[in-house]
């Protein structure tokens, strides 16, 4: 039987809550490799916002793997859509750098390339030191989503792929359940052998950037991600059924989905007036954030037609810099004269050359034939 644990809890007293944690699900990291991946959607204010996982909360289980004799210990993530590139500045923002200290490590710039079946045949890169790791950690915000209904511990593997990949999902799924078989084949890539979920200040509304707090006081931990977001669907107040990557989950026996089958340590009850977001429209079009704001198919098609623009002024390739080239995960930059030569087509838009590039002469523009070509498919679709 799957167990879940739900502990009362606050920002001052989390350490106790992760300390149990750790008891209710022991975990082997002497002398291994442990990596702890949060949810740095994008920068804000930690304490007026639920759009990242809390430094606080970090903090607490790197207090707690110090203690375990881990042979190292690295903290990190990728970032979403407004911050594509550029990862280290939302982690100073949101305090979650200087919290990790020495074992911050800026993932995208470390990828592994993977060939994925479904929901389409594609390349994609995703983060070689949480994928290869001894042991991975997986640290969520507990947040409600305009597109998958929820955004909890499965989701958080989503944050695998890098950059605009994740805008490519979107973009191309159309169908909410066809997006949620890439949450689920993020899932399967590495899941998590430990989750611990930032539930003391959550996410309410349109996620995942919605404006809007619930001081829930808790946090919520296994060692299966299924079980731990079914418990979350019955806390926020909704079915398994109102779910598509849960359903998905279920299908494929990934992790128990009948709370009758779970054994749910702690207080599950459901919060009645938690504002639960209604089903979305599409992968590409879903509410987001207050209001009758949403998002759109010009939106994602513009960030699928994303390539790197680098400053002829600013670059120093001719010099000898070659760090954009040689992290590139496909091939698509190589060496030039003045700026590096790019191969449109080989770019799977992970965004590692931007995180790299110390001369900010690399910035990310639409290609505009691209965007053209794109608006042609859709009309025919």
């Amino acid at each position: 039987m799957r167990k879940v644990l739900v502990i009362d809890s606050t920002y001052e007293t989390c350490r106790e809550a992760v300390d149990q944690a750790f008891e209710a699900f022991p975990i082997d990291v002497r002398g291994k490799k442990v990596a702890v991946k949060m949810n740095a959607l994008k920068a804000g204010d930690p304490h007026t916002h639920a759009y990242v996982t809390d430094y606080r909360i970090l903090r607490a289980v790197l207090e707690k793997l110090e203690t375990m004799g881990p042979g190292e210990i690295v903290a990190g993530d990728s970032v979403g859509t407004e911050s594509y590139g550029n990862s280290e500045y939302v982690f100073e923002q949101t305090r979650l750098k200087e919290t990790a200290g020495s074992y911050y490590r800026n993932f995208n710039k470390n990828l592994k390339v993977l060939e994925l079946e479904k929901p389409f045949k594609r390349k994609v890169a995703v983060l070689k030191d949480v994928v290869d790791a001894d042991v991975y950690i997986s640290v969520p915000k507990m947040k409600t989503h305009g597109l998958t209904i929820l955004s909890g511990s499965v989701k958080n593997n989503f944050g695998l792929l890098t950059g605009a990949q994740k805008a490519w999902y979107h973009y191309n799924s159309i169908k909410p359940e066809v997006f949620a078989e890439i949450l689920i084949e993020m899932y399967k890539v590495r899941p998590p052998d430990l989750v611990i979920m930032d539930g003391i200040m959550a996410m309410e509304g349109y996620g995942p950037s919605s404006p809007e707090v619930r001081w829930v006081n808790k946090v919520v931990a296994s060692d299966n991600a299924v079980a731990l977001d079914t418990v979350l669907a019955k806390i926020i107040g909704f079915q398994v059924e109102d779910v598509p990557y849960l359903r998905l989950a279920r299908a494929m026996e990934l992790g128990e989905t009948d709370l009758s089958a779970i054994d749910v340590i702690g207080d599950a009850t459901t919060i009645e007036d938690y504002h639960r977001p209604g089903p979305p429209e599409a992968s590409y079009s879903y509410r987001a954030g207050i209001g009758s704001g949403s998002t759109s198919i010009v939106f994602y098609r513009e960030r699928v037609s994303y390539r790197p623009d680098i400053s002829a002024e600013k670059c120093q390739h001719a010099e000898g810099c070659s760090s954009c080239v040689d992290v590139c995960p496909t091939n698509a930059l190589s060496k030039g004269t003045g700026t590096p030569l790019l191969e449109s087509s080989e770019c799977i838009l992970c965004s590692a050359c931007r995180e790299v590039c110390e001369f900010e002469s690399l910035e990310f523009a639409p290609d505009e034939a691209l965007m053209e070509s794109l608006e042609k498919q859709e009309a025919a679709r």
